[in-house]
């Protein structure tokens, strides 16, 4: 975090304080008849407080480069973590499962997980037959809204399950931002007693990646909230203000979940924790990060359709319909025609190229649909997977074609001239 940054977050934590300080002066001054003064002075210092709280979050969304430079500096400050866990993983026998952003929460209204525990559940059982470590890379509580103990209380089940893979010693665990609360140790006492012996609790894990015994590269794993507004310089304005959205969620008895909503921000945030891993690439690191809920795998996104593509199909619609062909016909080819046009819209901006391929998104566990997506790396390969599958059956789907970690390594340390996406 910049200085500046650090100064907003100091701010931010003042500015509830003198706003009650300055309540005391005006009830002070109505009531017992104090001097005036103290309250105006107080109001004018809450003032600047706001005020250069709204210039700082104004300058990162307008300033060029300034929202990039302090994710720059969050995520290198992880990278460089004392409670950073650093281990090794062996490409040719080692299997690992990423999954983050469960937001578990009390089986309420504002429980952005529950609809996704089928899936969830579903792929641990699966990947713990199959002897993959897991990794669950932050905001796995949601403790923004609730308190640890009514969390943990409502999803026993869950957590069982994940005690398997911490009694296999296959276990590990990130904090992200809504359950940051982790970090403080007397704190995960609460999880120890569940999983039946302590848990180590990271902002980051690294590891280093061989094939053969010889080393190719790095992943770095983190949830990607460093640097952040809202968890970082605001968090003393943000919890209480998630607090008053969770009361909203159980009132309507609707989740709303937030960063699926703001297309403009996630791609934002993806942007900069991809240009941040581009900077890592002469050290061959790749970054498998969660936060924004939205899945990447490189260039996931189709191509963006062709004037002559739809063109084409228009022809061929009506052709079959001056043919009067089945109606199944029809319905096929005009909904192809129409998602043709839908994608063309959608995209009028061509997604921003990762390349070199450094960084890669797990998605979430609290899609609204129930489904769940992570990154799995298995025989030699990463792949971007989603539970259930596309008939509804408790199995991965491969949502892109696999791509082996070593071209990808080698993509990333400039070893290829040049890798086509999947």
């Amino acid at each position: 975090m910049s200085p500046i940054g650090r100064t907003m977050r100091l701010f931010a934590a003042a500015a509830p304080l003198v706003a009650g300080a300055g309540a005391g002066a005006v009830v002070a001054a109505w009531r017992f008849d104090f001097p005036w003064w103290p309250a105006e002075a107080i109001g004018g210092l809450f003032a600047v407080l706001v005020v250069s709280v709204l210039i700082y979050l104004q300058a990162l969304k307008r300033v060029a480069g300034f929202y990039d430079s302090e994710i720059e500096r969050g995520l290198t400050r992880a990278l460089g973590s004392d409670r950073l866990h650093e281990g090794a993983f062996d490409l040719d026998s080692d299997r690992l499962i990423v999954f983050s952003d469960l937001h578990k929460g009390t089986r309420d209204g504002a429980d952005d997980f529950w609809r996704s525990e089928p899936a969830y559940m579903a792929a641990l059982a699966y990947y713990l037959e199959l002897g993959h470590a897991l990794v669950v890379l932050g905001d796995v509580e949601e403790l923004w809204e609730n308190r640890a103990g009514n969390v943990i209380g409502k999803y026993a089940n869950v957590l069982a399950l994940e005690r398997q893979f911490h009694e296999a010693n296959r276990y590990t665990r990130v904090w992200g931002n809504h359950d940051d609360d982790w970090r403080r140790r007397r704190r995960v006492r609460r999880l120890n007693r569940v999983f039946g012996s302590e848990v180590a609790l990271f902002e980051a894990i690294k590891l280093r990646v061989t094939k053969d015994g010889e080393p190719i590269g790095t992943l770095f794993l983190a949830h990607g909230h460093q640097g952040t507004a809202d968890s970082q310089i605001l968090a003393t304005v943000s919890r209480p203000a998630v607090r008053v959205f969770g009361f909203l969620q159980r009132k309507f008895n609707r989740p709303w979940n937030i960063p699926t909503l703001d297309a403009n921000l996630r791609e934002r945030h993806d942007l900069a924790m991809f240009h941040w891993a581009r900077k890592q690439a002469s050290g061959r690191l790749v970054l498998i990060a969660g936060h924004t809920h939205h899945p990447v795998f490189w260039n996931t996104k189709p191509d963006r359709p062709t004037e002559q593509e739809i063109a084409d199909l228009q022809v061929t619609l009506d052709q079959q319909r001056g043919q009067h062909a089945a109606p199944e016909i029809l319905a096929r080819t005009s909904a192809r025609l129409e998602q043709l046009k839908a994608r063309r819209l959608d995209g009028a901006k061509p997604p921003t190229p990762i390349s070199p391929p450094c960084y890669f998104n797990t998605g979430c566990c609290a899609f609204s649909d129930g489904d769940v997506t992570g990154i799995e790396i298995a025989d030699g390969e990463i792949r971007l997977v989603r539970w259930p599958d596309d008939k509804g059956e408790p199995l991965p789907k491969q949502l892109v074609d696999p791509v082996p970690l070593e071209q990808i390594f080698d993509a990333v340390g400039g070893g290829v001239a040049a890798m086509e996406p999947a």
